[in-house]
């Protein structure tokens, strides 16, 4: 499913598109294939940037080096800036229990780290970057994750005072530690919850993905102090190959004034 989603931006004076794509997890379950299907989708949108939001890998217990299977995002990044950030599944966390390897293989994360490097893909650890892209000032700060990495958000001193803000942290709840000194993002990219990845109506309509927010920012284009915060139901899967009301999604930002 690709969706499609307007944000309006006080700052925003030319329109920009933005491919965000969140929780592929390729290992298990996905692989080389899988991303070639996303690439291609990604592709046909033209973006003019794309946003990985973290737990790239699945890092379930697979001894093999699962970060060959993202090769095929260099045909995005040869076209399009392209950055992302880490998630818990990178970490080798499955639980916010700090610094407890519990999904069977242990911290990955300098693996992917390098292999991203070499597919030309700008790693955002607690770092802001600044660009313009389609004559549009566009800043972005990635914090570190917030289970298993070291979040920091001391770059945030750098910002331009009049430059569009976009905050992106693999987990909603990264939101719940920004800091009040520093001006507040246009917009919050987050994945981590695969919409609940299965639902069952009536009983327990989205599964458990540890997050202090409310329930309703599992999902979608929600408001956190008037911030508004959008949480991709992602496209891999934890635990087993099977998703239920939570169809894996594509999300196409569309920033306009």
């Amino acid at each position: 499913l690709t969706k499609t989603v307007e944000i309006k931006g006080a700052h925003i004076k030319q329109p920009l598109k933005i491919a965000f794509v969140s929780d592929i997890q390729v290992g298990n379950h996905k692989k080389e294939a899988w991303v070639e299907k996303i690439v291609e989708k990604i592709i046909s949108q033209n973006p003019d940037l794309v946003i990985l939001g973290g737990d790239l890998i699945d890092n379930e217990g697979n001894t093999q080096d699962e970060t060959q299977h993202l090769e095929p995002l260099q045909k995005i990044t040869k076209k399009y800036p392209t950055f992302y950030v880490l998630g818990n599944h990178e970490y080798g966390l499955g639980t916010p229990d700090l610094g407890k390897s519990n999904l069977g293989t242990g911290n990955r994360s300098e693996l992917l780290i390098k292999r991203m490097k070499n597919i030309n893909a700008v790693f955002l650890k607690n770092n802001l970057v600044c660009l313009n892209i389609a004559q549009q000032d566009l800043c972005l700060f990635g914090i570190d994750d917030i289970w298993g990495g070291k979040p920091n958000f001391s770059e945030l001193k750098n910002l331009p005072s009049e430059t569009p803000l976009i905050f992106i942290t693999h987990n909603p709840d990264g939101m719940l530690s920004y800091p009040d000194i520093f001006r507040k993002p246009m917009l919050v990219l987050a994945g981590h919850t695969h919409g609940g990845q299965v639902n069952v109506p009536f009983i327990n309509f989205y599964g458990n993905a540890d997050i202090v927010l409310p329930k309703k920012f599992y999902r979608g284009l929600n408001y956190w102090q008037n911030i508004p915060i959008y949480t991709s139901i992602g496209t891999g899967e934890s635990g087993g190959q099977i998703r239920l009301l939570a169809i894996p999604e594509i999300v196409i930002l569309n920033l306009a004034p």
